[in-house]
């Protein structure tokens, strides 16, 4: 799995590429907990570079989902791929999540006066 953390205006994002799997939900529990710390309003996972996820990524995504709801924040899955979108349907998970693809997420939340920032150091203070 390979991770990427942006901030754009208020909403942080992080871009899942690859495999989300029971070898990368330590990971990926970590750095979304650092992210969240000190001001989780609105957090959105980028997926369209995401191939595979197993059921360890999607309960680490649970408890992302809940962790978040905790502090009052909100969780945007973006982007998924038909196959992992057809995954999440089929477990009635999209009653849970909001899951919007990248047209829909930039319309309803990014204006065009926010700029992205990169916030990969989270990354290597892991």
């Amino acid at each position: 799995m390979e991770l990427k953390l942006n901030a754009t205006g208020k909403i942080k994002t992080i871009e899942i590429a690859g495999k989300f799997d029971i070898e990368s939900t330590e990971e990926f529990e970590s750095i979304f907990a650092k992210l969240i710390e000190p001001n989780p309003s609105i957090v959105s996972i980028e997926m369209s570079r995401l191939d595979y996820i197993d059921s360890s990524g999607i309960g680490s995504l649970i408890k992302s989902l809940n962790s978040l709801k905790n502090k009052k924040g909100k969780l945007i899955l973006v982007g998924m791929k038909p196959m992992i979108l057809n995954v999440f349907k089929l477990a009635k998970l999209d009653m849970f999540f909001e899951i919007m693809n990248e047209m829909d997420f930039r319309t309803k939340y990014i204006s065009d006066d926010d700029t992205d920032s990169e916030i990969d150091d989270l990354l290597k203070r892991n």
